[in-house]
């Protein structure tokens, strides 16, 4: 019954944040070192995209992010040669991996280090938060 109201649930959703647009930032922060992180890469022309999917589109976050890679495919036709998913928990860890994006997990939730690299199959780079650009990029391996 649930999934036959999500797209009405989805519709609803979107006409929410469209009215109350200028609220909708209130209480979130950006993280440390995020801001400039983001610059370092724009100045590199590096594309960076934000996945903004709806569980409706998958209710597997592994397949969300091969979602999100079909969707940038169709934006850059050229393709990447680099796919990279960040975040703070070990379903972020898992959904990068299973999604064939570059796992980097990030210590600036409630998961520590070892629960990260736990919940990596092997391949996830840890970091304990952003705000070193250029070891960011180096392990990207962009000269910044």
């Amino acid at each position: 019954v649930a999934a036959e109201r999500l797209p009405d649930m989805k519709t609803e959703m979107l006409k929410y944040a469209r009215e109350h647009v200028e609220e909708i930032g209130e209480g979130l922060e950006v993280l440390p070192g995020v801001a400039s992180l983001l610059d370092a890469l724009s100045s590199c022309n590096v594309v960076i995209g934000l996945v903004g999917l709806f569980g409706s589109d998958h209710i597997d976050r592994g397949h969300l992010v091969k979602i999100a890679d079909d969707r940038a495919k169709e934006l850059c036709p050229e393709g990447f040669d680099l796919r990279v998913h960040v975040g703070d928990t070990p379903n972020d860890i898992k959904a990068a991996e299973y999604g064939g994006a570059l796992a980097i997990g990030v210590c600036t939730g409630i998961f520590t280090e070892e629960e990260l690299k736990k919940s990596s199959c092997g391949s996830a780079i840890i970091l304990s938060d952003l705000t070193d650009s250029k070891t960011f990029m180096n392990l990207l391996g962009i000269e910044g």
